[in-house]
């Protein structure tokens, strides 16, 4: 009698639920069916979903299983019935075709497990226990999809996860240098891509090539010239007339508010009036979720005083983006400095290029949280910035704000010329005597 049982390996979530497949003593199949499932919410012993109020998706879920075990039974009555074979690739095609999945896609390829991976992000449980990631992060996979699937066809060659080894690696990273015309940073970003498409495929019984997991498999990295504006610079900007100009004063005031906040452009250009709170800016962060709480700065609060506390008019991140190397331009920021720029190296292809350009070319949307961490950084504790910034470690803020171990030092050597300054400039104590009195 054929039967079919649901089950997880492993307690890793999310974990992928097998279907096994049994008649007699010889047909005994596992497959993937590509639905995931915390464990939490798994019945072991029954192979069924639990359903319980906590787990949102426990119907559908069940519903899914429910309607694969079907097509699967009837399949094999079918084909059964009718003197077909039933084996390994039966029970596979078998799955494929009711997901409507691609029949000559193999997860033993790094580009097919690498667009499997992307699928299923928007169903990934976070270690915050969130579940689903941003576009952004969707969108970065979709370009390193795009990435493999060009060197690919310029190798010439698909690669399952056993070639994915040193070879692959030096391959890989000189097509993105070479043809691609990437940074070193955005390279490594790709390599470290590549690396957690190979992790997530061998917890699931893929086998990869132990290469991937070597210290030689890594990332590649150069020191980032970023450019921040100082506290002289933003005072120049505000003080400066745009009033011909009220598309110029308004892109202004955005960014005085942004390098008075350290907010990403993706929340600072959404605030309103319904994020202050008896004098106190408060909204939580789109990318971390975190709840972030500062004061108004007094360029802020002249803003509002300004505006009918009211937050400057809405604008498109794009615009803002450009208007403002105009608005740092006319305030007078054109001493060249050193820095990376977009240029355009063939049709459709912008890659960032090194070299000495006048400042306000440089300045972009990120100018402002970079700015906030670099003004206030040795003169508040890092803990209160990190509390803005929203930077879990120390480590992370630091690398953001490009301190090394010499910077700190200097900063160290520093307070202590300033406290032997102190002992030295400190006034003798004087002993006042009383007078006597005829």
């Amino acid at each position: 009698m054929a039967t079919l049982r649901f089950l997880l390996k492993g307690n890793n979530n999310p974990s992928t639920i097998y279907a096994r497949f049994r008649h007699g003593r010889n047909i005994d199949f596992i497959k993937s069916t590509t639905l995931v499932i915390n464990p939490k919410y798994w019945n072991k012993p029954k192979g069924t979903v639990k359903q319980v109020a906590e787990f949102v998706d426990k119907k559908n879920l069940q519903n899914d299983l429910n309607a694969l075990r079907t097509t699967i039974l009837n399949s094999f009555n079918d084909h059964y019935s009718n003197g077909g074979i039933i084996n390994s690739d039966w029970f596979s095609q078998t799955i494929k075709q009711h997901f409507n999945q691609d029949s000559k896609t193999d997860l033993n390829y790094l580009l097919d497990y690498a667009k499997y991976y992307k699928e299923n992000l928007n169903s990934k449980v976070l270690v915050s226990g969130k579940t689903g990631v941003t576009a952004n992060t969707l969108n970065r996979y979709k370009t390193i999809i795009n990435k493999v699937k060009a060197f690919e066809s310029k190798q010439k060659k698909r690669y399952t996860f056993e070639n994915v080894d040193l070879r692959f690696y030096k391959d890989f990273k000189n097509y993105l240098l070479n043809v691609e015309k990437l940074s070193l940073n955005t390279v490594g970003r790709y390599i470290n891509y590549i690396k957690t498409i190979c992790i997530d495929a061998e917890k699931y019984g893929i086998k990869i090539n132990r290469a991937v997991l070597s210290g030689e498999f890594r990332a590649t990295k150069e020191k980032v010239n970023f450019i921040t504006l100082s506290e002289t610079e933003i005072q120049t900007i505000f003080e400066h007339d745009f009033s011909k100009t009220p598309y110029l004063e308004n892109a202004r005031n955005w960014l005085i508010v942004g390098v008075w906040t350290g907010a990403r452009v993706s929340d600072l250009l959404q605030f309103t009036s319904n994020n202050i709170n008896n004098g106190f800016i408060e909204y939580t962060a789109k990318k971390t979720d975190q709840k972030i709480i500062l004061p108004l700065h007094p360029h802020i609060k002249e803003i509002l005083l300004n505006n009918d506390n009211q937050f400057p008019r809405e604008i498109s991140a794009q615009r803002f983006n450009d208007y403002i190397k105009t608005v740092c331009k006319d305030a007078g920021l054109k001493q060249l400095v050193y820095g990376s720029k977009q240029k355009k190296i063939k049709k459709k292809v912008w890659r960032k290029t090194k070299g000495e350009y006048p400042k306000h070319e440089l300045v972009s949307t990120h100018i402002c949280r970079r700015s906030f961490a670099t003004n206030h950084y040795g003169k508040l504790p890092t803990p209160v910035i990190m509390a803005v910034t929203g930077h879990t470690t120390e480590r992370m803020f630091l690398n953001y704000v490009g301190k090394t171990a010499k910077d700190n030092a200097n900063v160290l050597n520093d307070f202590w010329n300033v406290q032997e300054q102190k002992k030295q400039n400190k006034t003798p104590q004087l002993n006042v005597i009383k007078n006597q009195t005829a």
